[in-house]
């Protein structure tokens, strides 16, 4: 792997991001990895709520939530531009593609670290274009069963990109192996553990929908309170047995 001098300071910036907005990012993650999340709004806006973003999509805020996917959810496009509500847009959004990746590509497992990669691949080179990736490594036998973004990664590193739209192929290279980049700098900056889609907590904006067809997929969060309950009962059961 070729070196990579700026990584280490992305891992920092990445850590304080997760210090400064860390509440927010632990109640609406949903199954993506704090560390994840804290990595995507390092790309997008260096946690910079005013950052601009593509003005022809409308984009907004930490995460560039796009003028049209408060409304996939029941709100209001002005909901972006409140900022928890933002964190929480995010998250859905990234959790209705993963849901979407597994309904269009069987070799897709819902959950996994995998999944989260393709995820983020549709809004690195768009829905349509991550597709055609995905079709084009298919073709070649090269699309793994749980592995499809590290199948599209390395066949990207082997033969290059493709135009993509308005993209050029090296940009679209660029564009897909820099996500595993943006991977490990999550997994440095607080790691966390990959989960299916859950059914996040109601932001500031109100309560949100889900699009029929990716609402079955979506799981409700198991209460902390009962993990905790149900940890406490397995440790005492143990330590009766070790008496008993």
């Amino acid at each position: 792997m070729p070196a990579d001098p700026a990584f280490d300071a992305d891992v920092t910036r990445a850590k304080a991001l997760l210090d400064q907005y860390g509440t927010w990012i632990d109640r609406y993650r949903g199954g993506l990895p704090a560390g994840w999340m804290a990595s995507i709004m390092l790309h997008e806006s260096s946690g910079n709520f005013a950052s601009p973003g593509d003005p022809t999509i409308g984009e907004v805020g930490f995460y560039q939530i796009a003028a049209y996917v408060p409304a996939l959810f029941g709100y209001d496009a002005s909901a972006r531009y409140d900022p928890e509500t933002n964190v929480a847009l995010a998250v859905l959004e990234y959790e209705l593609e993963a849901v979407l990746w597994m309904l269009e590509v069987p070799q897709v497992h819902l959950g996994t670290d995998d999944s989260w990669k393709l995820a983020r691949l549709t809004f690195a080179v768009g829905r349509a274009g991550s597709r055609q990736l995905a079709s084009l490594v298919a073709a070649g036998g090269g699309l793994l069963d749980g592995d499809v973004y590290g199948s599209i990664a390395r066949y990207v590193a082997a033969y290059g990109g493709v135009p993509l739209g308005n993209q050029s192929a090296a940009t679209v290279a660029r564009r897909v192996l820099d996500i595993d980049r943006q991977w490990r700098i999550g997994q440095a900056a607080g790691g966390g553990a990959s989960g299916p889609p859950i059914r996040i907590p109601d932001p500031p904006a109100g309560p949100y929908t889900l699009p029929p067809d990716v609402a079955p997929y979506f799981s409700d969060e198991f209460p902390v309170t009962l993990l905790v309950i149900g940890g406490l009962a397995v440790v005492a059961y143990l330590l009766y047995k070790r008496h008993a």
